[in-house]
């Protein structure tokens, strides 16, 4: 997904009605002022508040639910497979669908950014979007789990000994866009086969967890 983004969105090498490389074609490029480079003709610069909303609706702490925190976060990678409990937190939570897009709000040099596996909560260190539009999805997903973002919410993140970048900031980034090959991006699936994956895997490490114990007190054998 790297690979193509990085071939459509950055290098402007997406297909042309002709199904051959824009630019490589020769597609025209016009000087943008807002983004101070050449952009495909007919592309636009958006920000990410055009695209992204941040989901903010607290938890009520009525159940007991996955939860997903800093802690548990990889850095480098979009997929997040460990899991926590709401009950672990005492405040500070947020409902969370699955796919929603999540970045590490605290020292974002991290590169603490991936997508919700599963229904739950969110800790408010956290941050948690969903896209306006369903087409958005891939776009915005990969847009926020680049180096280039990272290194803009190190940027522009306050604080010395632990930096925090706000959800302002996050949602103030400018992208290129065009609404046909964001589309066409979008239709590359893979976020259901990532998540189905994920659950399977706490599935096994459920069952390897209950089993451990009853083998080491000899209350189970396998044959």
């Amino acid at each position: 997904m790297n690979l193509i983004y990085d071939y459509w969105f950055n290098q402007f090498n997406f297909p042309d009605k002709t199904g051959k490389p824009y630019k490589l074609n020769q597609g025209k490029m016009i000087w943008n002022e807002q983004f101070q480079a050449k952009i495909p003709q007919g592309w636009e610069v958006k920000a990410l508040s055009q695209i992204l909303i941040k989901n903010t609706k607290k938890f009520n702490y009525s159940s007991i639910k996955p939860t997903i925190d800093l802690s548990i976060m990889s850095s480098d990678s979009i997929v997040i497979s460990k899991m926590n409990w709401s009950n672990n937190f005492s405040t500070n939570l947020f409902e969370m669908k699955k796919g929603d897009i999540l970045f590490g709000s605290i020292r974002p040099y991290l590169h603490k950014a991936g997508f919700a596996p599963y229904d739950g909560v969110v800790a408010g260190t956290v941050h948690s979007f969903k896209t306006i539009n369903t087409y958005d999805y891939n776009f915005s997903l990969i847009t926020m789990s680049r180096p280039n973002f990272f290194n803009y919410a190190v940027s522009v993140s306050k604080g010395t000994k632990m930096p925090v970048v706000s959800s302002d900031s996050i949602l103030d980034f400018k992208v290129c866009y065009d609404k046909k090959i964001v589309d066409k991006f979008n239709n590359i699936s893979f976020i259901d086969i990532l998540s189905n994956n994920i659950m399977e895997n706490q599935k096994l490490i459920k069952i390897r967890d209950t089993l451990i114990p009853l083998l080491m007190n000899n209350q189970v054998s396998i044959d």
